[in-house]
């Protein structure tokens, strides 16, 4: 049995349906329909632009891949991050002169192959 094109293959049905006015209480984002009203009401000073903030990039780094930049890793000390450099000459040239080797292999694509005969 094929399934039918453009259709949802998990439906959620209770307090984890879309529009739920439930679902707030049990996700962790903290997302659904009465989430404006609950901010709005609430006696806290936070407007509902401050609580939607996105993570910084070190946040994510730390919340998927489990990587904490900003500690040191050898001292464990409170770590600065001063810059973002993401040029491959310019990260090429700086390990040069640190005399340090990247531990990330090259980049490279795989040969192509034709498609499949048959």
């Amino acid at each position: 049995m094929d399934q039918r094109p453009r259709v949802n293959l998990t439906r959620f049905h209770g307090v984890l349906a879309p529009n739920s006015k439930h679902q707030i209480n049990v996700t962790p984002a903290k997302r659904g329909k009465g989430y404006a009203k609950k901010i709005l009401s609430n006696d806290s000073q936070n407007s509902l632009a401050e609580s939607h903030k996105s993570l910084t990039w070190a946040e994510r780094l730390k919340r998927v891949f489990k990587i904490d930049v900003s500690t040191c890793g050898p001292c464990g000390g409170e770590a600065k991050i001063i810059a973002c450099i993401e040029d491959p000459e310019i990260i090429e040239k700086i390990l040069t002169h640190l005399d340090a080797k990247s531990d990330a292999p090259a980049n490279h694509l795989p040969k192509s192959r034709t498609p499949p005969q048959g």
